[in-house]
């Protein structure tokens, strides 16, 4: 059996949670036909030529740490995050002093839905990064007034926020009904999806927490996924090597997400 990690083995080294942590960071300017070159969130890359010149102007790439708090509970949101590389949990409290995860935010996606409806002031969830990487940064006042100018942006935000309600619902009914193996494989398939990468550096302890199980559970399910040769358990890093294997193992609600996520963005990803 392997022996799991704690979660400061494979996080950058910080003296603690840091909300908002923002360096290095860097205006995006235009390439040569004046796209913005590297743009690597899902989103924003299916902006038109025009709109995410205009947009551009108002947003920055920025590092994002692991353990680094985006936004806090009941705390003014400030800045919405577009992930290009990392995963973002969206904490949900189920007591005073727990929490398991709503969902997760990979290069899909942004932080910012309650923006979108209004809730800027006090939303009720936690946004923190697992996996760090980069992202594009801007202020809500700036997404808000881009949201008025722009229409494909707009259209793009809403379904976004349509497709993160058809998620969270999805896993609180899966949390419900299906079994711990069904559910990590689950997990492990988002976070492939949200990461681009079948290479998920996330421990044991981790996923203990975000999932609200015991460790001992975590562990006795990973083990026998790669006692199957489904995945790879190492220090700090699970390697799915068997995808179909994985979604075999999984329950259905990882599909049924992916469809929702095509038949809102009308696409074949």
């Amino acid at each position: 059996m392997r022996s799991s990690t704690s979660d400061a083995d494979f996080t950058l080294p910080l003296s603690g949670p840091q909300i908002g942590y923002s360096e290095p960071s860097a205006r995006l300017r235009p390439g040569a036909a004046g796209t913005v070159p590297g743009v690597r969130n899902r989103l924003l890359r299916r902006l038109p030529h025009r709109e995410m010149q205009s947009l551009m102007r108002r947003i920055e790439r920025v590092e994002i740490r692991p353990r680094q708090i985006l936004h806090h509970w009941n705390m003014p949101m400030r800045d919405v995050y577009f992930v290009e590389q990392g995963l973002v949990s969206v904490s949900v409290k189920i007591s005073r002093d727990c929490a398991v995860e709503g969902w997760l935010i990979g290069s899909e996606g942004m932080t910012g839905v309650p923006v979108l409806f209004g809730d800027r002031e006090n939303p009720p969830f936690r946004r923190v990064v697992q996996v760090g990487g980069q992202a594009l940064r801007i202020a809500v006042h700036d997404l808000l007034a881009a949201m008025d100018e722009l229409e494909t942006l707009r259209g793009l935000l809403l379904r976004y926020a349509q497709f993160v309600l058809c998620q969270s619902s999805q896993w609180g009914a899966c949390n419900a009904h299906h079994s711990l193996k069904q559910r990590m494989g689950r997990w492990l398939l988002a976070a492939s999806d949200a990461l681009e990468s079948d290479y998920l550096p996330v421990t044991h302890q981790l996923l203990a927490r975000l999932l609200g199980v015991r460790r001992a559970g975590v562990s006795e399910c990973l083990n026998a996924m790669e006692a199957r040769h489904i995945i790879r358990n190492t220090r700090s890093l699970i390697q799915i090597t068997e995808p179909e294997a994985l979604r075999a193992v999984s329950c259905d609600c990882h599909r049924l997400i992916q469809r929702d996520y095509r038949r809102l963005f009308q696409t074949e990803e």
